[in-house]
């Protein structure tokens, strides 16, 4: 499955906002319910990426900026 092609437009800008938001270093709490959100509103490739990023988000994550063009 190529999920580049699944984004919306609306997609796409909340995990460009999602991105943000982790770099900006929030709380776990605040972590958790993004992640809940992104599990809900992203294909699922994409929010195991997500995730994957807010464990560890000094990390590259090369695969995200790819859904976000």
């Amino acid at each position: 499955m190529n999920a580049a092609a699944d984004l919306t437009p609306e997609q796409k800008q909340f995990l460009a906002h999602a991105c943000a938001f982790i770099a900006a270093n929030p709380t776990q709490h605040e972590l958790d319910q993004l992640l809940t959100l992104a599990i809900m509103l992203l294909p699922e490739p994409v929010a195991e990426m997500l995730a994957k990023r807010a464990a560890s988000p000094g990390a590259d994550a090369p695969q995200l900026a790819r859904w976000l063009q």
